[in-house]
């Protein structure tokens, strides 16, 4: 496959597609130490998930893929991201929006789409097209920030189906979308898509930013009782494995 730009793009409203351009249009990212966290667990989480789907995460598409470039190490995984700097010259790699795939009906296996990649777009119209592009039992493994998140107890943004909050990336202010996990699953129902395991990062953390600390304290206080679970709804950031029910188009 070949790179390409489509001419459009939908993002939800308060982004538009230059909004984005200065983050993501780019072919390094440095990560702070609170999302270099997230993504280790995440990665960690992935690992588990691919291994127990094997062959069958053969025909893989990496949706947002941005600068991290193939995740399995197969050579037909592809990559799709909104800007085409971070995916140049990397093999079977396309510029679109996940929001509208150049791809046919049923054509892959397993979706990926990590990377808060939900906080600057319709998770709706997202789903559709995941769902879409999914054969029946294939797999969508995805991640979203969680308006349950203990950061957000007591406060107004708390349990919104979709609100647009300001959060803290790389010590500057940073506009991003988060959902409730109770609307992301009836999304992912309206779809013919049946979650079938979850994780849920920074609980701790959330707990500890919500009574004040830090963001160095807080993931301090995380990676100190990591050993002890907390429910997946009070984490800040939550990673989801859905499987498209059999007879969906």
């Amino acid at each position: 496959m070949h790179n390409s730009e489509l001419l459009l793009f939908t993002v939800p409203p308060g982004f538009k597609r230059d909004d984005l351009r200065s983050r993501y249009d780019v072919a390094t990212i440095e990560e702070d130490d609170w999302h270099s966290y997230s993504g280790r667990r995440t990665s960690e989480f992935l690992t588990k998930q691919l291994s127990l789907l094997g062959p069958s995460a053969s025909r893989l598409l990496n949706a947002g893929a941005g600068v991290y470039g193939n995740t399995t190490g197969q050579s037909s995984e592809i990559s799709v991201d909104l800007f085409s700097t971070p995916i140049k010259g990397r093999k079977n790699a396309v510029c679109a929006s996940v929001e509208r795939l150049p791809f046919s009906d049923a054509y892959f296996s397993c979706v990926l789409c990590v990377g808060e990649v939900l906080a600057y777009c319709d998770p709706a119209a997202a789903f559709s097209e995941f769902s879409r592009v999914l054969a029946p039992s294939g797999t969508l493994i995805c991640d979203f920030g969680s308006s349950r998140s203990a950061t957000h107890w007591f406060s107004s943004t708390f349990a919104r189906a979709a609100d647009l909050v300001v959060d803290d990336y790389n010590g500057s202010p940073e506009k991003t979308w988060r959902y409730d996990p109770r609307y992301i699953s009836s999304l992912l129902q309206s779809f013919g898509l049946e979650t079938k395991a979850t994780l849920g990062v920074h609980t701790w953390s959330a707990i500890a930013r919500r009574l004040g600390a830090t963001c160095s304290q807080a993931l301090f206080a995380q990676e100190k009782l990591d050993w002890i679970p907390l429910p997946a709804n009070w984490a800040d950031l939550i990673t989801f494995v859905a499987v498209k029910r059999t007879g969906e188009r």
